[in-house]
């Protein structure tokens, strides 16, 4: 049988988790990941993508396993001597890492696209599926807390996400266009899903894009969210403390409030079962599993438990 095209819109380390299960389950060829954009920042005259790296260094298995984000085994003597000469090193950029966004900030300055860039870095790994960015214009997410307005990294990272968040805000997406392929991507697709990430940090800045959202109302592709809490908790991060800043409840329910009108199914914990009858009034299709993943294997095991409820079986005879 044909394997189904699967378009995956995710954010970094949380959901890159669920997009490796995915590329090891399916065959990767059919599979395309919209990754987040609102975290790209300079630093040190480089152009960052730290969410987009996340993704690529997880697939062509380079990643730090104990961090979820970073190159296994990177070292820091750039780092150590930037500090030397009184630079911020608070974003801790490895020198394997840095080799990444040295070749980004080249090209980019030699004229080529955002997006060419992209999958120039991601073929270069080794990456066989599509990574598509959903704009080439800048968007950029900006945290407004307690503390005055801060850059993603600058509340996750530099502050640990100790300000208390009052709004977040998308810099430059009134001016973001998505791209071609990605509207493709969306709108051809057979299945869309939304990984497992921060609603409002790492996914919202891609349907802030122009012309997002619609397509994905326009799509015919099976929609489903794959919820971030567990028992309404998040595994890590702040996601509540951020969805309740932004008016929504941090629960199952403010995740199908967040999607609502983007989403066919909501696959949920087995911890937050309790509440699958009020989500189905809700109109939606739900499904339960353990969504847990701590390692690859369980992720692997996972994306085919739900493609299997899903009966998107041809996904995974395409690769047995």
């Amino acid at each position: 049988m044909t394997s189904p095209a699967i378009t995956v819109i995710t954010g970094g380390v949380g959901g890159a988790k669920f997009v490796e299960g995915l590329y090891h389950s399916v065959n990767p060829q059919s599979l395309c990941v919209i990754p987040n954009i609102g975290d790209d920042d300079q630093f040190h005259g480089l152009w960052v993508s730290p969410d987009v790296d996340t993704l690529v260094y997880t697939l062509s298995e380079h990643v730090n396993r104990d961090t979820g984000w970073g190159m296994a085994g990177d070292t820091f003597a750039t780092q150590e001597q930037l500090a030397l000469l009184g630079q911020e090193v608070w974003m801790n950029l490895g020198d394997k890492d840095l080799a990444t966004h040295i070749v980004r900030t080249l090209r980019l300055h030699r004229g080529e696209s955002p997006s060419d860039v992209a999958a120039h870095l991601a073929r270069s790994l080794g990456l066989e599926c599509q990574l598509m960015l959903p704009t080439d214009s800048t968007l950029q997410t900006r945290v407004h807390t307690e503390q005055g307005e801060l850059s993603l990294e600058e509340y996750f990272v530099k502050h640990r996400c100790a300000p208390q968040v009052t709004q977040v805000r998308y810099r430059g997406a009134e001016n973001a266009q998505i791209t071609v392929a990605a509207e493709a991507a969306i709108r051809e697709a057979d299945c869309v899903f939304f990984a497992p990430s921060n609603p409002l940090l790492s996914i919202a800045p891609t349907l802030e894009v122009n012309r997002v959202r619609q397509t994905l109302h326009s799509t015919t592709a099976k929609r489903i969210a794959i919820s971030p809490l567990v028992g309404g908790k998040a595994v890590k991060g702040p996601t509540c403390e951020v969805m309740r800043a932004c008016g929504f409840e941090a629960n199952v329910f403010g995740i199908a409030e967040f999607y609502r009108g983007l989403i066919d199914t909501l696959v949920i914990d087995q911890k937050d079962a309790e509440h699958a009858h009020a989500l189905r009034k809700l109109g939606l299709e739900v499904v339960v599993l353990v969504t847990l993943m701590d390692d690859k294997p369980s992720r692997i095991a996972f994306a085919a438990q739900v493609l299997s409820s899903l009966d998107l079986a041809p996904a995974l005879e395409a690769v047995s």
